[in-house]
């Protein structure tokens, strides 16, 4: 059987885009589950999963009462954390299916959403109107405002490190669509493959979410991409 000329980069990034997006509703649906069950056994009110009027499943955790602040740790945290082991876990598995390449695009959307998706959770602790697990987890523990800018050094340690790693499992996941190698080649297979899918993503999380001001959100989302240009192997 002859073998298929890949894609074209267009049609590439349009494949990715259409992934990426019911890959982060997953991140997002195991957030929520993570969340809950991490809830749960910290001893929060746990009343199931529900949809939210966006369509996301959200963890109704009921948080009154007094709880220690590790327990506050655990079910903020929890959420983010786990979705971006899940998926990297899902990739891991994924790979073994070489004749699933859907399946192995979509676990490759969730590791790139779930973990570019962490520093935009930290960097919203800091920003003017910022929301998130981070922010909330201050408000619990009454940090002082002082204190969050070692959070926002934090975030661009874990936005240099996340896309490192996207981009290096982008390199991967898109060898059989490189002709030629090549730093500035790889680059654009980045682009393509992790950059706009994330992107959109990203973008669509952040609408919904509004965890910082439009400016914010856009200036982090373009910072991103930057990110993963600058951190291609």
């Amino acid at each position: 059987m002859p073998q298929r000329d890949p894609l074209s980069p267009p049609l590439l990034a349009v494949a990715g885009v259409l992934a990426a997006l019911p890959a982060a509703w997953l991140a997002l649906a195991a957030d929520a589950c993570a969340s809950g069950a991490a809830g749960s056994l910290a001893g929060f009110a746990w009343a199931g999963l529900s949809l939210t009027p966006s369509f996301t499943l959200t963890a109704g955790l009921a948080r009154a009462g007094s709880h220690a602040p590790a327990a506050w740790a655990l079910v903020l945290l929890a959420g983010p954390l786990g979705s971006a082991c899940l998926g990297l876990a899902a990739h891991a598995i994924a790979q073994t299916f070489r004749g699933l390449a859907w399946l192995r695009v979509m676990a490759f959307q969730w590791v790139a959403f779930a973990m570019l998706r962490l520093p935009a959770l930290l960097i919203a602790a800091v920003v003017p109107g910022g929301r998130g697990p981070v922010n909330d987890l201050y408000g619990q523990l009454g940090e002082p405002e002082s204190g969050r800018w070692a959070v926002a050094v934090l975030a661009f340690l874990a936005l240099g490190g996340a896309a490192a790693l996207v981009s290096r499992l982008a390199v991967g996941a898109g060898r059989g669509w490189m002709r030629v190698d090549g730093r500035g080649f790889r680059r654009h297979l980045v682009r393509v493959v992790a950059g706009y899918p994330a992107l959109a993503a990203l973008a669509g999380w952040s609408a919904q979410a509004l965890w910082a001001s439009p400016g914010w959100m856009v200036s982090w989302l373009v910072l991103t991409l930057v990110a993963l240009h600058g951190l291609t192997p």
